[in-house]
This record gives structure tokens, sequence and C-alpha cells, in this order.
């Protein structure tokens, strides 16, 4: 929870002037395939004292995905709670007419489609496939594309467009570091989450505290403290490579989202390579970028295979899992008790069945693995949290 988060939150506030705010957060694993520095009920506990009303859970599956999976599950928890109006996310262009690109995404035209698998078939990576096919239709297309945060803006206007849904969508101009920037700049900047955990790897909290609203760095602190965050990759360097080396070229091209061959470098380099970065490094091509390897990896830590991959697109989020609340956010999960189209869950189901059953199932195993890659591992520890309700997080945050 970094400056620009408090800005966006700030600036959603100014500019819609809403009833209260909800803030869809990602579980353990996050999108670019990396476990999250904080439990997922402290980044929540911080959403709430920057500002934030409530804090809803993106469920594992979802939140270590790509794009299109990622923002399909964010709205849809969204939607789903019967009280969403307005969606509000960073853009860097945010007075950028995304109509008729939104009209090429949804409706596929021939020419887009040829194009698409034509550079595919030349060895892009999708993203960058994408942004070439769009390119040849407006060069502008391609360059709006091109920036992550703008990706990652359009996936949730498609997904909203593909659904027909009555959200409105208020894109906030985007401050401060780049999605990629791993530099720690001045205090009068916002540094981007790549940045701040470059930072704490290499000069420790004090490296930070500008980058992190006054509760947030509290609550880092805290954490590193207890030695309940993650921030070295050696375990999960361990467990990953101790998962491949048991592996099969055909048990791996089962796991989610494996395509083309990326089973064979992942088999090719495994026992001879002594850390994460070294793995990736020697993994990755034009094809298969650092997030989408590091998606794979976590996927098949996770045993998320082709069938539950599909099963989970296709059913979509099963549940509403509240995190942390402030009054009014207790006030706003009363009322979506009543409204909400799925059920609202202040625990993860035990004994529930089918999709809701096996997400909440998923939803556990990450809990395990993320905990098992804290420096003070204690078994169990992340099952026995529930909902964070503080009455005084609202006052605080607004005093920012």
């Amino acid at each position: 929870m970094h400056n620009g988060h408090l800005h966006h939150i700030r600036r959603t506030r100014e500019e819609i002037d809403p009833d209260g705010v909800i803030v869809v957060l990602s579980s353990y694993f996050t999108q670019r395939g990396e476990p999250a520095l904080l439990s997922k009920w402290d980044r929540a506990e911080s959403a709430v004292r920057a500002g934030a009303n409530l804090v809803l859970e993106l469920p594992v599956f979802f939140s270590s995905h790509n794009a299109g999976v990622f923002a399909s599950g964010a709205v849809d928890v969204l939607a789903a709670t019967g009280m969403v109006q307005t969606i509000s996310f960073g853009m860097e262009e945010p007075d950028f007419d995304v109509t008729p690109l939104l009209d090429i995404l949804v409706h596929e035209p021939i020419t887009f489609k040829d194009s698409l698998k034509k550079h595919l078939n030349s060895g892009f990576s999708y993203v960058k496939a994408r942004a070439e096919a769009l390119a040849s239709i407006k060069v502008e297309y391609g360059v709006f594309v091109s920036s992550p945060n703008n990706s990652l803006a359009l996936a949730y206007m498609e997904h909203i467009a593909r659904k027909g849904l009555t959200i409105r969508c208020k894109p906030i101009q985007r401050a401060g570091a780049g999605y990629h920037d791993t530099s720690l700049k001045d205090a009068s900047s916002f540094a981007s989450a790549s940045a701040i955990r470059r930072g704490l790897v290499e000069g420790g909290l004090e490296a930070v505290t500008h980058a992190l609203p006054v509760p947030s760095f509290e609550i880092v602190r805290r954490s590193m403290e207890k030695g309940y965050f993650v921030l070295s990759t050696d375990l999960l360097w361990r467990m990953v490579r101790t998962v491949l080396l048991r592996a099969t070229r055909n048990s791996l091209q089962r796991s989610s989202e494996m395509t083309e061959g990326m089973e064979n470098r992942l088999l090719r380099y495994a026992a001879d390579c002594g850390s994460w970065d070294e793995f990736l490094g020697k993994c990755i091509t034009h094809r298969y970028p650092r997030s989408r390897i590091q998606r794979q990896l976590i996927h098949l830590l996770l045993g998320i295979g082709h069938t539950e991959n599909r099963a989970f697109q296709a059913n979509g989020p099963a549940y509403i899992h509240p995190l942390a609340a402030d009054k009014k956010g207790v006030e706003m999960l009363r009322v979506m008790r009543r409204k909400a189209s799925l059920p609202v869950r202040g625990k993860l189901p035990l004994h529930a069945q089918g999709a809701e059953g096996n997400l909440a199932s998923l939803e556990r195993v990450a809990a395990e693995v993320w905990e098992s890659l804290t420096p003070a591992f204690i078994s169990g520890t992340e099952k026995k949290r529930y909902l964070i309700r503080e009455q005084e997080y609202a006052e605080e945050g607004n005093a920012l």
C-alpha cells in the first residue's frame, strides 16, 4: 500500500464523491507471478488505513493470472456486490478515446485476428502481438496498449463491455513511477511496488520510508519485525525446483497455461540453476516474458491444471470474501448481504461443493504455501485470521 495507491484513493474520492470506497485486493500471489510482500490481511488493513471503507479479496486464481483473467475476476467481484456503480482504476492517458479500441477487442474483426495470429506465429508474446496487431490498424492504439497500466485498464473496460454491465468506468490519471520502474527516487515521487521491494532488499526499512504512507510503513515494519513477510526468493526457488525435478514432460503439459514447448525449457534448466533469477533469466524469451513464466511457475506450485484453469475462468468468482472494513464498511457489508448475487463469506467455506468449494480449497493452499515462505513460519497462522474491523480507520485515513 504505497503512496501511489493513496493518491488514487484520494483522487477517486475527489472526482467521484462516492458514498463509499470498496477495494478489491490481490490474494497471496500477484499478477506478476510473485508472492505478495505481506499477508492479504495486513495489506487490507493498510488499504483501510489509507481511506478505503471495505476491502474484498480477489481470489488467488485471478490475482495470479494474466491481465484479462485478473480484470475479469476483479470486475465480477465488484459487480456481484449489487452496490457498485462506478469502478476506478489508474491509466496513463485517462482522456484517451478507448471506444473504437474496445470495439475492435470485443468484436475482433477478421483483419485484427489475422494480424494477431501472424505476430504470434512470429514468436511474439500475446501482449506484444496484440499491440502490433492494433498498431497495424492505428499506430496510437499500439502505443496505448503497450503501457501495462493502460493494458490493465483496458481489460477492465473490455470485460464490462463483453458482459454488458451497467457499471461506469472512471479512469484516474496515474502518477509516479512506471509499472516496471525499480528505482527509489526523492520523497516527492511515487515509487512503484517493484522499487519498494528492491529498496527493502538493498537498504531495509529506512530506504522506503518516504515511499509509503505512515500507517502502511508501520504495518510493513510490524510484519518484518515478526518475520511475517516474503521478500527473498530463495525458499520459493527451492520449492519450485523440487516440483520441477519430480515432474515429467507429460505432467507439466497438464499444468495451467502451459503451451508450445515451455515445459521443455523449464525441465532443461531446473537442475542446474541456483536461484530464481538465474532460472528465469535462462527461460525468458520474446514469446515468454518474465511475468508470464513466473505466473506459470506459481500455478504449477499451487497445483492448478488445465482443467481447473478452464473451469475457474468459466465460473468466475464463486463468493465474496471481505478482509477489512471500517465502521462504514461494516454497514456496507450488511447491505451487501441482502443485495449480492454471490454468497458473502466471513470465512472461507470448508465443506462447500462445486465451484465455491474448489476456489476456497485453492485459496487455502495458497495461504499455506505463502506462510511457508515467511522467515517466521508457523503452520496454520493464515487460516485463523478473519475480517479486520476497526471503526477508527476511516477517521485516521481521512487525516493522512
